[in-house]
C-alpha cells in the first residue's frame, strides 16, 4: 500500500489559529508578560515574529532544539529592555506548550480528506515540531487515528529540507516509490522534498507564489515535474492526490 506523508502545522493542525488561542492564554496567566506587554496583539505579534526567526534558524541547523525554546522568549522580552532570565524562558515555554498541545482546531476538511484517503493508503506525518508537542497534538485534535507513522525531526536530530530526514522517512516506512509530500512551507516541506527527488503538493491557502523560477529550479537541480500541484483547500487537494496516482 502507498504511503503519503503530510507535515502537520498549518497541513492538518491549524498552527495558525490554535497559536493565537494559546498566546492569549498564556499571557492571561503570566504576570510577566502583562507587565511588560501592555497590548496583547503587540505581544503576539513580536513573539510570532522572534519565534519565525529561530524556526528558520532551526529548519538550517543553526540552532538547537533548546536554543530555540528560549531564545524566541528571550528575542521577545529583551524588547522591553528587559534582563531575561533563562529559567524565565523555559518557564514561558513549557506552559505555551502545554497550551498549545491541547488546542484542536483542524484545517477545515482535512478529517474529511484523511478518510478517504486512508482508505487505499498509509498516512505518515514528516514534522520538524517538538516530539512531546507533536503528539499531543494529533490526540486532542482527533487526528492520530488516521495516522499510520509519525516522524519528529526533533527524535533523530534532522530537520527538514535535509534530505537525510525524507531518506530516513523511506527506510522507517518502507516506502515504495512514488513518494509524496504534502505541506504548507515551500522551502522545507517542498523544496525539500523535490531536492530529495519526492513529488510534492503544496498547501498554499494564500496563493503565494512559487519562490523557485523553473531557470532556479533547473540550476539547483531540481526536476520541476516533481512539483505535482498547487492547492488552496482540502477539496483540491484530495483531487491532486487521486490525480497523482491515476
Amino acid at each position: 500500500m502507498k504511503w503519503i506523508f503530510f507535515d502537520l502545522d498549518d497541513t492538518l493542525w491549524n498552527f495558525t489559529a490554535n497559536s493565537a488561542v494559546a498566546l492569549r492564554k498564556l499571557y492571561e496567566i503570566s504576570p510577566i508578560l502583562k507587565k511588560l506587554f501592555k497590548d496583547i496583539s503587540e505581544f503576539i505579534n513580536i513573539y510570532h515574529d522572534k519565534n519565525q526567526l529561530l524556526w528558520d534558524l532551526y529548519a538550517q541547523g543553526k540552532v538547537t532544539t533548546n536554543q530555540l525554546k528560549v531564545e524566541r522568549w528571550r528575542l521577545t522580552l529583551s524588547t522591553r529592555q528587559f534582563e531575561v532570565l533563562t529559567a524565565v524562558c523555559e518557564e514561558l515555554d513549557r506552559n505555551y506548550l502545554d497550551i498549545l498541545a491541547q488546542e484542536s482546531e483542524k484545517i477545515e476538511g482535512v478529517e474529511e480528506l484523511l478518510e478517504k484517503i486512508s482508505k487505499n493508503s498509509l498516512i505518515a506525518v514528516l514534522s520538524n515540531g517538538f516530539s512531546k508537542t507533536q503528539y499531543k497534538k494529533l490526540h486532542y485534535s482527533g487526528l492520530e487515528k488516521y495516522i499510520n507513522r509519525v516522524i519528529v525531526s526533533e527524535e533523530i536530530g534532522i530537520n527538514k529540507p535535509n534530505k537525510k530526514l525524507f531518506d530516513y522517512s523511506i527506510s522507517e516506512t518502507g516506502a515504495t516509490p512514488p513518494y509524496l509530500m504534502v505541506g504548507d512551507h515551500a522551502q522545507t516541506d517542498i523544496i525539500g522534498a523535490m531536492k530529495a527527488g519526492w513529488h510534492a503538493i503544496w498547501y498554499n491557502p494564500e496563493g503565494k507564489p512559487f519562490p523557485l523560477s523553473e531557470v532556479e529550479m533547473q540550476t539547483q537541480g531540481i526536476d520541476s515535474h516533481l512539483l505535482v500541484g498547487i492547492v488552496k483547500n482540502m477539496t483540491e487537494l484530495y483531487k491532486a492526490i487521486q490525480n497523482f496516482y491515476k
